[in-house]
């Protein structure tokens, strides 16, 4: 969405109101496409109503053109539209689902078919129609990347199998080994599992041999994204990281077992694949793709 704006409109000045922890990973990633980050700390926020407050009177003192609130296209979320309310913009704008359009000064209609990147710049489109969504767009400094191989230097080369997820996403151990095999059988030997500490509790249901394999990561988002760099492709399930992975324009190949694939998958021509499991042909599908990955 930040690109698309800047791209049509380069000249506008963009102001983006982004969770602490979030704002520096993506201020160091990006150039060019915020021209002030407003980071704020929720939690704080619950127990110090003060700051709650103090940072509304300052957004207030912007005038801000137009707010733009970002949440799920077929989803209203009550506290944005009362907040963006209460910042006072000439323009608030948002998604038309739910109850939205009585907040709303401007109610987009978008759609869960496609994907939620493109449904986000479908909030500029109104403005200008000629915007595109390009997936893509963190940059992490060589320098760091060189730090990371020099920390980790057995672990960073090669393919990257991510075995987080959280609840319904979750993969059996049995189709990382499929995976794995599969990648063997290609002549692939530079094969890494990892995962987060949160992530070891269905892991330890793994076969033994994967377990013994997985490399526990446990460094900030600035160095998880100079790791993914490392590595020419990464394999998950429907998680987060692999989000990360396509920004830093790492192949990917991602495997859905029940959550909606087209919002949330990726498909571009050998960078990045999509497949869903449960589908009766999903195995030919994966070899499918890792022979365009892997060409």
């Amino acid at each position: 969405l930040l690109r698309a704006m800047k791209k049509t409109r380069p000249e506008i000045e963009i102001h983006y109101l982004i969770h602490h922890p979030v704002a520096s990973h993506f201020k160091e990633t990006t150039s060019g496409l915020v021209d002030r980050y407003w980071p704020y700390n929720q939690p704080e926020f619950m127990s110090r109503h003060w700051r709650y407050l103090s940072l509304l009177k300052e957004l207030r003192s912007e005038s801000f053109d137009a707010v733009f609130s970002i949440n799920n296209p077929d989803n209203f979320s009550l506290s944005q539209g009362a907040f963006g309310q209460l910042v006072k913009a000439k323009m608030l704008v948002g998604f038309d689902a739910r109850d939205s359009s009585g907040y709303y000064d401007l109610a987009i209609r978008s759609t869960t078919d496609k994907h939620y990147a493109d449904s986000m710049v479908d909030l500029w489109r109104e403005f200008d129609s000629s915007a595109r969504c390009e997936f893509g767009g963190f940059n992490v400094s060589v320098e760091l990347q060189k730090e990371i191989r020099e920390r980790y230097p057995d672990k960073t080369s090669g393919i990257l199998i991510w075995l987080g997820a959280t609840k319904s996403k979750v993969l059996r151990g049995e189709e990382f080994e499929t995976i794995y095999r599969l990648l063997e059988q290609r002549g692939e030997r530079n094969i890494h599992f990892a995962a987060a500490p949160a992530d070891q509790g269905h892991i330890a249901s793994y076969p033994k041999w994967i377990q013994e394999k997985t490399f526990i990561w446990q460094h900030s988002l600035m160095e998880t994204s100079a790791y993914f760099k490392q590595f020419k492709l990464f394999i998950s399930a429907d998680t987060g990281p692999m989000h990360l992975a396509v920004a830093l324009r790492v192949p990917t190949l991602t495997l859905f077992q029940n959550s909606n694939m087209t919002q949330y998958g990726y498909q571009e021509k050998r960078q990045h694949y999509s497949i869903m499991l449960p589908e009766a042909d999903g195995l030919a599908q994966v070899n499918k793709a890792l022979d365009a990955l892997l060409f």
